[in-house]
């Protein structure tokens, strides 16, 4: 198969039909067209293949995994499908600016020394919009150090370096992180554009209510990949 620029990768278990649907919507209506979208539905979500009968679009890939095996081994799993060179993440329940992909796809097109492009996001959940993200450029190792400034489903990434370090470390919930610093722990570096492309979900009170376990395993990945640092 010819290979795309871009792949947009997203992993799909529980969201809600009318969620999902504005997610997708937002990546098939994207000013950028030369990607795949390449959907995980991980744990047979009827709801995401009854919505996916509504649209006729070549660009969209499903692979079904037929039980749930969590958004690390998923990720893992699209990131050795993938057809394109840059990986585009996108959650099943965030909304991609219209220009997202296309003024990533050109920074990192401009700064090739970068591993990941990220960008900057609009936080809302049920009630509305009620916080912008503020960190923009260039990120270092020391701003690692409290966790990561970059938001998940806002990066972009170089698929052959992701693979190189060997994709997603498999720590539940904090894989972003764990990838993060293994991906500066090998020399390579990120950068956040001055710009909101993506709303990105989430409940006001969701990072006072994380579980201990999170906690913890987030401290662990610090322990650990702070020494490889």
């Amino acid at each position: 198969m010819k290979e795309k620029e871009v792949t947009v990768l997203m992993s799909v278990y529980h969201e809600k039909k009318e969620l999902l649907k504005e997610a997708i919507e937002s990546i098939l209506n994207q000013t950028y067209k030369d990607y795949e979208f390449l959907i995980i539905n991980d744990g047979q979500n009827k709801d995401l293949i009854d919505l996916l009968k509504e649209y006729d679009d070549k660009r969209i890939r499903i692979i079904n995994n037929p039980q749930n095996i969590g958004l690390e081994k998923s990720l893992n799993k699209g990131l050795q499908l993938a057809r394109g060179k840059y990986i585009v993440r996108m959650d099943a329940d965030d909304i991609s600016y219209l220009d997202r992909i296309e003024k990533q796809v050109n920074f990192i097109n401009l700064h090739p020394e970068y591993a990941l492009i990220s960008t900057k996001a609009e936080v809302f959940d049920e009630n509305g919009t009620y916080g912008i993200s503020k960190r923009s450029g260039e990120i270092k190792k020391e701003d690692l150090v409290k966790g990561t400034p970059f938001i998940h489903p806002t990066m972009l990434i170089n698929k052959s370096i992701l693979k190189s370090i060997g994709g997603y470390p498999e720590y539940e919930r904090v894989e972003d992180y764990a990838m993060v610093m293994n991906m500066y722990a090998n020399g390579y570096k990120g950068y956040i554009m001055d710009e909101i492309l993506l709303k990105y979900r989430m409940d006001k009170n969701g990072y006072k209510k994380k579980k201990y376990k999170y906690r913890f395993v987030e401290a662990k990945v610090k322990l650990i990949y702070f020494r490889k640092m």
